[in-house]
């Protein structure tokens, strides 16, 4: 009696990290994969905690400035809220990326795995951003006296801070990093749906939400330079 064959294991997924280095492959391995919703979740993850803390660490001498003012919240308590913002407002957007790539793209665009995926290209620019915050010196901020007027003090806080050029640089990326994103995006719902129609739709669809969501959160900043 012949031995009955059991059926091969579909084929791994690639490591999110393989976009980085080779974009064609990646898609090509992923359309061979099994789909799953939350494959590369952990990317966006990563990139929304690392936009809270460069916007935090963008917003210290903003928050110096409050320091032991009447009715200010505590200095960690605001560099908490900033920073969760932040990561809201970019877990928000990668829903929106989800949503409707999914209606432009199609079930077969995989908007879920292909947007998760492109959320790799963000950590290591933010990282390297967070270190050079850190690092390098900001303007100074002094706390601000009893009966000055709060809301003045840290909006001259806030237009010396985006006159650095490393702050304007910062603010650049978090603006301009969504267009990596959907160009990368763009290749994988072509590389999935074989589709240029549904790929441009899966792209198109999400673009300007994304970027008002990116604006929303870096408002106080793009205000405070013009």
């Amino acid at each position: 009696m012949a031995r009955r064959q059991r059926p091969a294991p579909p084929p791994a997924a690639p490591p999110a990290a393989e976009l980085l280095t080779a974009p064609r492959t990646f898609f090509e391995r992923l359309r061979t994969a099994e789909p799953r919703v939350w494959r590369y979740g952990a990317p966006v993850l990563l990139a929304a905690l690392l936009a809270g803390v460069l916007y935090a660490l963008l917003l210290r001498p903003v928050v110096a400035v409050a320091a032991g003012a009447e009715h200010a919240a505590p200095a960690f308590t605001a560099h908490v809220t900033n920073a969760f913002g932040t990561f809201f407002l970019t877990v928000l957007g990668a829903g929106a990326m989800v949503g409707l790539g999914t209606l432009g793209a199609g079930r077969a665009g995989r908007a879920a795995e292909v947007y998760g995926a492109t959320f790799v290209v963000l950590p290591p620019l933010y990282l390297l951003l967070a270190v050079l915050l850190l690092v390098w010196p900001g303007p100074e901020a002094t706390a601000a006296t009893p009966g000055t007027d709060l809301l003045t003090a840290q909006r001259a806080a806030l237009r010396a801070v985006v006159q650095t050029p490393l702050a304007r640089l910062t603010v650049l990326v978090l603006l301009l990093a969504p267009f990596a994103q959907f160009a990368l995006a763009y290749w994988g719902f072509l590389t999935l749906t074989g589709n240029r129609r549904r790929a441009l739709l899966g792209t198109l669809l999400t673009l300007l939400p994304v970027l008002l969501l990116t604006a929303l959160g870096l408002a106080p900043l793009l205000v405070a330079m013009v």
